[in-house]
């Protein structure tokens, strides 16, 4: 399917290791989809808000100590690892050593300052022990995350699907073990216990990831290399992944916080605001990004592929990639936006028991052909190494969808955000495919 050497398609990495991360993220998303159901009948729709308002402490930890990291190793290693398993390795330890670093240097204020952040910059003083426990999974993901590129590099998905559903399940397992606890024992369960689950989750995936690494035959000649050349390649690729992350994980975060600011200045009060937040964050959202799984999976397995291709001169190969590619991710993607566009009202009403989730799940489903694409064509550039342009296409599309949060959502209320991140999304994903296109034409010209 996304071949341009005759190469059977069984046997394929990106088929292969597409496949796994299918039907890992599909397992995953299933488990988590029930559990988002479980919060939102347990916790309600205000904890909800607040609980999901507390997670892009996570996401700026992880933009920042680990993202860049985590993909410039898959690139190199799948670079490396063609001449020495043992060269691959040195981009996994002096990722890892970065990686870390940076995390525990996160951590640690964030930690001991978290009352204040809860106060001053999420306007919710409530989170504070709530951001205390997420801040743990930050050394955590980046652990775990270094392995995750190390392997994708090596194109060997199984061992990142497999610590997938792994963390899964014992987030999952370990919320409702301490639900059945709590309710035995005549406690109420609240957000806080839901988000324990997250860190013992994240531990024991971390666990497994180094059990797996720990197994392999021993080659201790790949700890002993020159750091500082190797860390200077990784962080030339990863400081603008990092910086574009970072950026559109600080917006994301803004967004967060503006949001229900936004609608209390609209005319809600705040547990109306925090309601439909909850509702969009937790159970519309989710539900439409559960297709994304296909998409992201393929993206992973083809930045990879498509470095090595770049490496080898295969422009043909890569050029019919991003056409098939685009093709395949409008046709899927609509098809699931008229799935969405029919069943989103059943499914607000029968699965979340929540009439705004199906307006919501209605509306946003038009997303999908949109996210399938973007995705997608992001991941080559940056197998292309187009790092910047990623960087520019993604603040643009996170700029508009925040000028519709500050000046649309208080004179038109939610409404103008929904609009907000379907023209910011179709903005940067047909970005993202016309300067693939001017980077094959400029090459091949």
């Amino acid at each position: 399917m996304l071949t341009g050497v005759p190469l059977k398609p069984n046997r394929h990495p990106i088929y292969s290791g597409a496949l796994l991360l299918t039907i890992s993220g599909l397992f995953c998303r299933f488990i988590g989809f029930y559990y988002k159901i479980f919060l939102s009948r347990n916790i309600g729709a205000k904890e909800l808000g607040l609980y999901q308002l507390s997670m892009p402490l996570l996401g700026v930890g992880v933009a920042f100590a680990n993202s860049g990291i985590h993909t410039a190793i898959s690139k190199y290693v799948a670079s490396a690892s063609a001449t020495s398993k043992t060269s691959a390795r040195r981009y996994l330890w002096a990722g890892l050593i970065m990686s870390l670093s940076l995390g525990v240097a996160y951590a640690l204020p964030v930690y001991f300052l978290s009352d204040v952040i809860a106060a001053k910059i999420f306007h919710q003083a409530s989170i504070a022990p709530l951001l205390r426990i997420l801040v743990l999974c930050v050394p955590l993901e980046c652990i775990h995350g270094c392995i995750n590129g190390y392997y994708y590099g090596l194109q060997r998905a199984a061992i990142p699907s497999g610590g997938q559903c792994v963390e899964q399940l014992v987030r999952v397992g370990s919320v409702f073990g301490i639900y059945y606890i709590l309710t035995q024992s005549g406690l109420t369960f609240t957000k806080t216990h839901a988000m324990m689950g997250l860190v013992i989750g994240e531990a024991v995936a971390t666990l497994y990831y180094v059990t797996i690494l720990s197994l392999e035959k021993k080659n201790t000649s790949g700890r002993n290399f020159p750091f500082r050349p190797v860390a200077g390649q990784i962080l030339h690729m990863a400081y603008p992944l990092t910086a574009t992350r970072l950026s559109l994980t600080f917006l994301s975060s803004f967004e967060n916080i503006m949001i229900p600011i936004r609608l209390t200045a609209f005319g809600l009060n705040k547990t109306q605001a925090l309601s439909i937040y909850g509702i969009y964050s937790g159970m519309a959202v989710p539900m439409v990004f559960f297709p994304t799984v296909l998409s992201n999976s393929i993206a992973v397995m083809l930045l990879p592929s498509i470095s090595k291709a770049k490496q080898e001169g295969r422009h043909k190969y890569i050029q019919q990639t991003i056409l098939i590619s685009f093709f395949l991710c409008m046709l899927l993607g609509f098809v699931f936006s008229f799935f969405f566009y029919f069943f989103g009202a059943f499914i607000g009403e029968n699965i979340f028991h929540n009439e705004v989730a199906g307006i919501y799940i209605k509306t946003l489903g038009w997303l999908c052909p949109f996210l399938f694409l973007g995705v997608t064509m992001n991941s080559i550039l940056n197998g292309l190494g187009k790092t910047k342009d990623t960087f520019c296409i993604s603040i643009c599309g996170a700029s508009l969808r925040l000028g519709f949060i500050l000046f649309g959502i208080h004179r038109f209320g939610f409404r103008a955000f929904l609009l907000g991140v379907l023209l910011s999304q179709i903005l940067s994903s047909f970005t993202a495919y016309l300067r693939l296109l001017y980077h094959c034409n400029k090459t091949t010209a």
